[in-house]
């Protein structure tokens, strides 16, 4: 029922005449031998893999491109995704409209995108933003490529953004302002760049969703406010406090900060392309004192030009388990002292307002996993957010067009036990998971797609499992 559904919505695009135009349908099944989808099947498919199987998953996806000739231009996409099985649901994955002049950018919806630096293709996840939960609906003006001055030899990249959260969490009507800066030094085509960032993500204002006479009740949500949130300046003397401010507004920042700062090195020879990255997390200013400089993700991406059974390779190292706990290496080299020491961060875990999610997924890497997700349950939260990963992502091919991938994480998820610096540890329990994927393009148009996954550990439940599919794209 659901495919012809999804067919007969599909062959009502039409195949328009202009090519900028693009339609498409995707069909999977879903199975596992104890009803939950493997964790690399459904991570980072920005919210459209369903945790309960067996079932089926369609997907119609029909859109403009950009003309990048035209000085002025617009594109816009939609993507519908249908569920039906153990869950049923149908939803808007993606549905924004763009218009844009140059290189600069002002669209608004809901549209896929991660945020950092490092391997956008093979990734296990970007820290902060990384296309694991469904797209938030946001407006947002930016640059959609890097700016280029001095004759290409240096770049800037930059985002501006404000979004609504879901009600599904503690906290109603909450918003995100949303703010990226990066550059580069180095021709996009050097043998050498540099690369350097910020991601700042804030979830602010809205109201308690139950409520208990505090002050608590309601947050700042007034452009008063807003100011706050965007400079993070203290001096509480240049606009007017909102009336709802409480003492951790006033003391501290008006809502929960989170993010990262990213850098890149790119080292691009004949045969290909090394990048070595770090995305250092923060969510507070005890990142000026580097104490939690090791929390985050370090990485290093090699891919090959020439097409093979080995195209790209990708290693990556996640570590959250300092969260102020002890200075960092590098702060102690320096000699930086912090005042907060043994103050531990919440990574993730926003205090009242509930944790780093969009629709019960979680926004940032997916191998902090969420509570819901869990061998454990809960919420929305993230208990055990202190956690050292490494992942591992392969792809390459054989010929006649057939695609090879594998994704593979061995994980440690932890809590910090103890009162004190000096007693503090972390209780870790761990977790292998693992997906395989082949894929065969059969003509221009039609490709199919096998994917098996395995999960063995403590952290979420044990399990195989695979999904089989097909998609058939109109240029």
């Amino acid at each position: 029922m659901l495919s012809s559904i999804l067919l007969s919505a599909f062959l009502a695009l039409g195949n328009p005449s202009d090519t900028s135009f693009h339609s498409s349908l995707e069909i999977k099944a879903l199975a596992s031998d104890l009803g939950t989808t493997p964790f690399w099947l459904r991570s980072l498919q920005y919210g459209t893999m369903p945790l309960e199987n067996p079932g089926a998953v369609g997907i119609i996806r029909h859109g403009k491109n950009s003309d990048f000739s035209k000085k002025y231009d617009w594109n816009y996409r939609v993507e519908a995704v249908g569920w039906a099985g153990q869950k049923s649901d149908f939803f808007l994955s993606e549905a924004f409209v763009s218009g844009r002049r140059g290189k600069w950018e002002l669209w608004a919806g809901r549209k896929k995108e991660i945020y950092g630096l490092g391997d956008s293709t093979l990734s296990g996840g970007f820290y902060a933003w990384s296309g694991n939960a469904l797209p938030m609906p946001k407006v947002q003006v930016g640059t959609r490529d890097y700016l280029n001055f001095f004759k290409n030899w240096f770049g800037i990249h930059m985002t501006f953004a404000h979004g609504w959260f879901d009600n599904q969490g503690p906290v109603l009507n909450a918003m995100l302002h949303q703010k990226t800066l990066f550059g580069r030094i180095g021709k996009p085509n050097s043998l050498f760049s540099f690369y350097g960032g910020l991601n700042h993500f804030v979830s602010w204002g809205g109201e308690s969703k139950v409520k208990t006479g505090g002050e608590y009740d309601y947050y700042p949500s007034s452009l008063n406010a807003y100011f706050y949130v965007v400079t993070l300046l203290k001096d509480r003397s240049i606009v007017a406090v909102d009336t709802l401010t409480t003492y951790d507004d006033a003391g501290n920042q008006y809502g929960n900060h989170l993010g990262s700062v990213d850098f890149a090195l790119k080292f691009q020879p004949a045969w290909g392309e090394v990048l070595v990255y770090k995305q250092t997390a923060y969510e507070t200013g005890r990142l000026f004192s580097l104490t939690t400089a090791d929390d985050g993700i370090s990485g290093i991406s090699i891919k090959l030009k020439k097409p093979g059974f080995i195209e790209a390779i990708t290693f990556e190292y996640l570590y959250t388990a300092n969260q102020g706990r002890y200075v960092s290496g590098i702060g102690r080299y320096f000699g930086l002292k912090d005042p907060h020491l043994s103050e531990l961060e919440g990574y993730f875990n926003n205090g009242g307002r509930g944790g780093w999610n969009y629709m019960g997924k979680g926004i940032g890497t997916p191998l902090m996993i969420i509570d819901n997700e869990s061998a454990q349950g809960g919420g929305v939260n993230f208990s055990r957010n202190a956690n050292e990963s490494f992942y591992l992502g392969i792809r390459g091919s054989f010929p006649n067009q057939l695609f090879w991938q594998i994704r593979a994480s061995q994980s440690y998820h932890g809590y910090i036990i103890g009162s004190t610096w000096y007693n503090q540890y972390v209780s870790y329990i761990p977790q292998f998971s693992a997906a395989l994927s082949l894929g065969k393009q059969v003509g221009d148009n039609l490709s199919f797609q096998a994917q098996i996954g395995y999960d063995q550990g403590e952290r979420i439940k044990n399990t195989l499992g695979m999904n089989l599919g097909f998609k058939y794209q109109i240029h």
